[in-house]
């Protein structure tokens, strides 16, 4: 079965508000030296990014929420947990704030030395809407990624085009409830914090379960490949990654990443998982 996504979201650099679709935004303009200047950083990330929310009319924003800061050299997805509808609660808010807090938070780090954890903590002590919310923030400091994560979101980091070198782990109480920050559920002392040597060509994709539920690694891989041999830009290949995570959310008989851990769970579930999508591609250069 095939969807036609309506309205998919971009993001090339980052945005100034919020947006109807999740996108959570760097106000820019409070550094402006040269990351050749500083002495320490070797490397740079630039990336791209696309979200596809569920076809919901009373949610039409979904609830993912994703942000790229630039100038901070850090990204980061975080996605709304849907449970909480049945109290009346749109958990994409809380991700939406969550984010928009994570961006402000950053705005107080030390210049090329962000901490990611502290990052979060800061925001989710900012946060006041109710629900909850996976989360994953992720720097580039030097040669090096820094990364934390809570829940089922993350990232992978892809090298020479074909190697995964590197995969988040995902946090779970048990199947299809990931750790989450928010009312009464986790907070970042539960979170894993990650630290990767990274070089120029690396390829990073970050998203959130829509993406890694729908999308075995070597499908990223495959898809990360046609870009490069169509000479597409990192916003068309996000584009191309979400769409297949989305076919695949269709298709009642794949062999998904979430079928797979439906059967290890001793549940008997084949197909993909219809969810939210967030896909960021973040290339590693050379500054």
């Amino acid at each position: 079965m095939t969807a036609e996504p309506a309205k998919p979201h971009f993001s090339d650099r980052f945005l100034d508000n919020v947006y109807p679709n999740g996108t959570a935004a760097a106000a820019g303009g409070r550094r402006s030296e040269s990351w050749k200047n500083s002495g320490t950083v070797f490397l740079k990330m630039s990336a791209a990014s696309i979200y596809i929310p569920k076809d919901n009319p009373e949610k039409p924003r979904g609830e993912d929420a994703h942000f790229i800061c630039t100038e901070e050299q850090t990204i980061g997805v975080a996605d709304g947990v849907g449970g909480w509808a049945k109290a009346g609660i749109d958990g994409g808010e809380y991700a939406r704030q969550l984010m928009i807090n994570s961006v402000l938070a950053l705005q107080k780090e030390p210049r090329f030395r962000v901490n990611p954890k502290r990052v979060l903590e800061e925001a989710f002590k900012n946060t006041t809407a109710q629900g909850s919310s996976t989360a994953c923030i992720i720097t580039l400091s030097g040669d090096k990624l820094r990364a934390v994560n809570v829940g089922d979101s993350g990232f992978m980091v892809i090298r020479n085009g074909e190697d995964v070198v590197y995969r988040s782990p995902t946090q779970q109480h048990y199947f299809n409830c990931p750790y989450q920050l928010g009312n009464k559920k986790d907070n970042p002392s539960a979170a894993v914090e990650m630290e990767v040597r990274v070089e120029a060509g690396d390829v990073i994709v970050a998203g959130t379960d829509g993406l890694m539920d729908n999308m075995h690694a070597s499908e990223i891989v495959e898809s990360l490949r046609r870009g490069v041999s169509e000479k597409e830009s990192m916003r068309k290949q996000a584009c191309y990654m979400a769409n297949v995570a989305l076919y695949n959310s269709f298709d009642r008989y794949a062999d998904t990443p979430f079928s797979i851990a439906s059967r290890k769970a001793g549940r008997c579930r084949r197909g993909g998982k219809v969810d939210d999508i967030t896909v960021i591609i973040a290339r590693i250069e050379d500054s």
